[in-house]
């Protein structure tokens, strides 16, 4: 009878310990959920941002066009700066919605997945502007004659344009390079992870945090 008395409390000693495990890793995951929630939040300013001025630009760079049709070095000055602007929103627009819509009750490995999916879109700002690069000299000429309402094709001479064409040229090669850099097989690269401090990095943290509960929850399901 004493015996039996002895295994019905250690079975309930052993309910109890197992509830308070359950309890522990519930709180745990909370606060590691409530981690990566708070680093995505601070990250939401940044594509907004990015949207706000993109949408913008894009929508004077249009008036821009229309205003000095003809002229073939504004045109393509005045297409560049719209087209990547308009870019540079969609981009933003997904990220947003990516942020927004992040389901934090799925698995843990779902989630990291969707974090891994809103990286590679972050990582896609850097490699617009590496495309943006050969079009930098018209981009120049852009802004000159949209803040300064300079024309700086009408006052250089033939070395400076030829200048312009070399220099276009040298971009378009250092475009290549940094995009075959900004491929998703080296989104942990050290060099990598540098470039995206405080405009990316927050994903980052977010994982981490992920990963420490994904270990927390092997060693439990272990322990079972």
């Amino acid at each position: 009878m004493e015996k039996l008395h002895l295994h019905e409390l250690w079975k309930q000693n052993e309910s109890l310990l197992d509830e308070t495990r359950k309890l522990n890793h519930n709180l745990l995951k909370e606060v590691k959920i409530d981690k990566a929630k708070r680093a995505l939040k601070q990250l939401l300013f940044l594509p907004i941002s990015t949207l706000i001025f993109h949408s913008i630009l894009a929508s004077y760079a249009l008036y821009f066009l229309y205003m000095h049709w003809g002229l073939w070095y504004f045109m393509v000055s005045g297409g560049a700066v719209t087209y990547f602007s308009t870019w540079y929103g969609i981009n933003a627009v997904n990220q947003i919605k990516r942020i927004i819509t992040m389901d934090y009750d799925a698995p843990v490995v779902h989630v990291q997945k969707a974090l891994s999916q809103l990286k590679i879109s972050i990582v896609r700002n850097l490699r617009i502007a590496a495309w943006l690069l050969p079009f930098g000299p018209f981009v120049g000429l852009f802004f000159c004659k949209a803040i300064f309402d300079v024309d700086l094709m009408t006052i250089w001479n033939y070395t400076m344009i030829v200048s312009f064409g070399i220099v276009t040229m040298v971009l378009e090669v250092l475009s290549l390079l940094l995009l075959k850099a900004l491929r998703s097989k080296n989104l942990n690269k050290k060099w990598l992870l540098w470039l995206l401090q405080g405009n990316g990095s927050q994903v980052n943290e977010a994982l981490q945090f992920l990963e420490e509960l994904k270990t927390i929850e092997t060693e439990q399901k272990a322990a079972s």
